[in-house]
Order: structure tokens, then sequence, then C-alpha cells
């Protein structure tokens, strides 16, 4: 439907560029294989209450506490969030968006593709991210 929509589009305006970016799938291989992109964990928040795979409660969010069961828990932050995808259940940690930044700027997930290397210094970007 999307895609349709942007073929119409790029018809109807034949003069103007119309870029799609796939982060759905930058994400979800992120998710998918964690390991393969220097990270321990996929679904299992940084920031959360509960433990288990998830470490989500949505009754108590990152940095906040609430009583659960007659018991004041809080959701904390983990010691180290490099290793995470999920910061909070919700989000993504910033290593999680810096991989997908460097997966947009390698120019595989646009639709039409084509190299951003081509029209930009993209190796002085790198240092930003």
């Amino acid at each position: 439907m999307l895609k349709a929509a942007l073929t119409q589009t790029r018809q109807d305006l034949p003069h103007a560029n119309i870029i799609y970016v796939d982060t759905h799938s930058v994400l979800l291989d992120l998710f998918q294989h964690p390991t393969s992109r220097g990270l321990k964990y996929s679904t299992k928040a940084c920031c959360g209450y509960g433990g288990g795979a998830y470490n989500f409660d949505p009754r108590v969010i990152c940095g906040n506490s609430n009583v659960i069961n007659g018991k004041n828990v809080t959701a904390r932050a983990c010691s180290d969030p490099r290793n995470y995808v999920s910061w909070d259940g919700i989000h993504t940690t910033e290593a999680a968006n810096k991989l997908v930044a460097h997966a947009i700027l390698s120019g595989s997930y646009f639709d039409p593709p084509f190299s951003l290397h081509d029209h930009f210094f993209i190796s002085k970007l790198y240092r930003f991210i």
C-alpha cells in the first residue's frame, strides 16, 4: 500500500525526488540478530522492571516507581546499555540507533536504491555517529 502510494506520488510529481527509507527492515534485523551486530540483548529492555525475556512492565516505565502487588518497585537502567537493542521496551538504545544510522548511510535500505557515497562525503558523517 505504501509502495503503491510512493509510485503514484512519483508519477504525480516527476520533478521531485521521493525516496523511501526502510528503517523497519533495519530494526527487524537488529531485533532478530543482535549478536551479528555486536549486541547481546534484543527484546530485553535495558531500563525496565520485571526481568525475564522482556524486562518490561507497562505499569512502571523507565525511571519511575509504582506499587505492584503491594510492593514499591522502580524501573532502573542497566549498567551496560551498549549491549541492548531496546532501551525501555518502546524505544531503541543509542547503540541501536547508531547501527540504524550506519545501515541507512550504506544506502542499501533506500527505494529506489542509490549510493549516498555518490552524492555526499559520508566518511565525514560517520564521525558524528
